[in-house]
C-alpha cells in the first residue's frame, strides 16, 4: 500500500551476521562459563544459529510466548552442538545456558540501540565491530570475575595413558590427606568425572595400579583407591599452567563438593 514501509531481509547478509554474532557468544560463553572451546563444534553451533534465524523470520504470525520458547529450545540445541556434554552435569549446563542467553540479549540490546540512534544506516562490518568491542568488555569483565573465585577454584588437567580428564576442583587448606608410602598430597576426585572402569574402581579391572589410602572421615577412618597418574597440571587463569606431583583418590560416595568436582590441597598451590 502507499506509504506503508516495507522491510527487505537478505538472506545472505541475515545468515552471515547471525553466524558471525553466533560464533563471539559462543566464544566469550566458552571464556566466561570455563568450557572447553572446541573450533569445529562451535562452528557447527554458530551454523546452527544462523539457519535457525533464515527460520525465525517466518515466526512472526505465532504468539510471542511461543516465539520465546523456540528462542530458549534453539539456544539449548545450539550449546549442545557447540560444546561437549560427557560429564557435564545439569547445574554446569544451566550456567552455560545461561551465560550465552545473556551474552545474546546483551549484545542484541546494544546493536539495536546503536541501529535506531544512528538513524538506521548501520552496516553489516559496523554491526560486527560494535559486536566485537561489546564482547571484548563483557570478557574482560567475565576473566575479572573468574580472577576473584581464583582462590576458591582450580581446573585442573590429569592424563594417564591415552585418557586426559579435566576437572574443577575446590581449594581445601584443610586436605591433608597424604598417600603413605610416596608421602605426596592427595587429589580427592569424585568418581562421576573419571571414565570406566575407575568410576568403579577394582584391583582387578583396573587399567592403573592402584594403592590403598587410609583417610579420616566424620565416622571414623576410611579407604580410598587411589592411583599416580602420568601428569596432573593446575590450569589457573592469567598465570602459566605448571605440573604437580600428587596422588588421584577415587571417592566414591560424594558427586558434588560445593559444585566441584573434588578436592584440591592448598599445599599444591
Amino acid at each position: 500500500m502507499p506509504g506503508q514501509e516495507v522491510l527487505i531481509l537478505y538472506a545472505d547478509v541475515l545468515a552471515f551476521l547471525n553466524f558471525a554474532l553466533d560464533f563471539l557468544c559462543l566464544w566469550i560463553c566458552a571464556k566466561v562459563a570455563m568450557r572447553r572451546f572446541i573450533g569445529w563444534r562451535v562452528v557447527l553451533g554458530a551454523l546452527t544459529g544462523a539457519l535457525y534465524a533464515l527460520a525465525s523470520v517466518s515466526f512472526s504470525a505465532f504468539p510471542l510466548t511461543l516465539q520465546l520458547l523456540f528462542h530458549l529450545l534453539s539456544a539449548c540445541l545450539i550449546c549442545l552442538i557447540a560444546f561437549p556434554t560427557k560429564g557435564i552435569r545439569p547445574k554446569q549446563f544451566g550456567k552455560t545456558l545461561f551465560v550465552f542467553l545473556f551474552t545474546e540479549a546483551g549484545m542484541g540490546g546494544v546493536i539495536t540501540a546503536a541501529y535506531y540512534i544512528g538513524h538506521r544506516r548501520a552496516t553489516a562490518a559496523g554491526i560486527i565491530a560494535l559486536a566485537l568491542l561489546f564482547g571484548g568488555a563483557l570478557v574482560l569483565y567475565g576473566l575479572y570475575c573468574r580472577k576473584k573465585v581464583y582462590a576458591r577454584n582450580m581446573k585442573i588437567e590429569i592424563t594417564f595413558g591415552e585418557t586426559r580428564v579435566h576437572a574443577d576442583l575446590l581449594v581445601d587448606s584443610g586436605n591433608l590427606v597424604t598417600e603413605p608410602f610416596s608421602a605426596l598430597p592427595v587429589v580427592i576426585l569424585s568418581a562421576s568425572v573419571l571414565p570406566s572402569p575407575l568410576n568403579k574402581p577394582d584391583l582387578e579391572s583396573s587399567p592403573v595400579p592402584l594403592r590403598a589410602i587410609p583417610i579420616r572421615t566424620g565416622t571414623g577412618m576410611g579407604l580410598l583407591y587411589g592411583f599416580i597418574p602420568d601428569s596432573i597440571t593446575l590450569c589457573p587463569p592469567f598465570e602459566k599452567h605448571r605440573r604437580v606431583d600428587a596422588v588421584i583418590g577415587i571417592d566414591t560416595d560424594n558427586t558434588d563438593f560445593a559444585g566441584c568436582d573434588g578436592l584440591l590441597p592448598g599445599a599444591l598451590l
